[in-house]
C-alpha cells in the first residue's frame, strides 16, 4: 500500500525556534504540510524519545548549529536528513557527515522544487542531484572493496564491542560509560580499529562492521 505523504513529518533543524525563516516558510506553504521548527538541544532528547524524524537543514547555518553542539547528531540512523542553500559542490567526506542523507538542493532552487523533492522524502524516497548520488555511490563501492576480509583482521573482544556501539550511532562518551572505561580509552581502541580495517573514519567503520558482523550483532 502506498504510503500517505501526511504520515511523516520534517523538522527544521535552527538556532531559534522564534525566528522566521522565510525561505522555509515558502516551502511549507509550497508543499501545503506543517514545518515544526526543533533546536539543537530538542535533537538531542529527540534521540531518545522520538524516532525516525526527517531534518531540513540550512547549510548557511549549519556550522554554527555544529558549533553548538559538538557531537550534534546528524549521522545518527535515525534521522533522514535533507540540505538545502548548498553554495558549493560538497566534498564526499562533507556528504558523509550528514550521514542518511536523503535530499539535497543548491542556492537558488526554487522552493516548488524544494518543496516536491521534500514530499518525495516523506514518502520514503531520495531526492540527489545525480553527480551526488554518483559520488556516494562511488564511496560505498570503494568501502566495499577496500575492505579486508574478516578473517585476516585479528580484533579484539572489546574492538568487536565498540564496533557495534558505533552502529549505534554512540558517541565516545557514551561508549566509554557503557563500557566503563575512559573517552582516551575509547579513542585508543578507536585508533587501533580503524588501522586493523584500513579505513579513515567512523563512517567506514560502520559500514565494514555492518556487512562483516551480522551474525555477532
Amino acid at each position: 500500500m502506498a504510503k500517505n505523504i501526511y504520515a511523516r513529518t520534517i523538522y527544521f533543524l535552527c538556532a531559534d525556534k522564534t525566528a522566521r525563516y522565510p525561505e522555509v516558510e515558502r516551502i511549507e506553504k509550497t508543499l501545503a504540510l506543517p514545518i515544526p521548527k526543533i533546536e539543537p538541544g530538542e535533537l538531542m532528547l529527540a534521540m531518545q524519545q522520538h524516532k525516525h524524524k526527517i531534518l531540513l537543514v540550512d547549510y548557511q547555518n549549519y556550522q554554527p548549529l555544529n558549533n553548538a553542539i559538538r557531537n550534534l547528531p546528524l549521522t545518527h540512523k535515525i534521522f533522514e536528513i535533507i540540505i538545502f542553500n548548498v553554495d558549493k559542490r560538497l566534498t564526499t567526506d562533507e556528504l558523509l557527515s550528514f550521514g542518511n542523507l536523503k535530499g539535497l538542493f543548491y542556492k537558488n532552487e526554487p522552493s516548488e522544487k524544494i518543496a516536491l523533492g521534500c514530499g518525495e522524502v516523506i514518502n520514503s524516497q531520495n531526492w540527489l542531484p545525480r553527480k551526488v548520488a554518483a559520488q556516494l555511490l562511488h564511496h560505498y563501492r570503494h568501502v566495499i572493496d577496500s575492505q579486508t576480509a574478516p578473517a585476516t583482521v585479528d580484533l579484539t573482544t572489546r574492538e568487536i564491542h565498540i564496533l557495534q556501539s558505533l552502529t549505534t550511532g554512540a558517541s565516545n562518551i557514551q561508549i566509554a560509560e557503557d563500557l566503563f572505561i575512559s573517552e582516551y580509552t575509547v579513542k585508543s581502541h578507536l585508533y587501533q580499529i580503524f588501522k586493523k580495517l584500513s579505513v579513515k573514519n567512523r563512517v567506514q567503520a560502520i559500514a565494514w562492521a555492518k556487512q562483516h558482523l551480522v551474525s555477532q550483532m
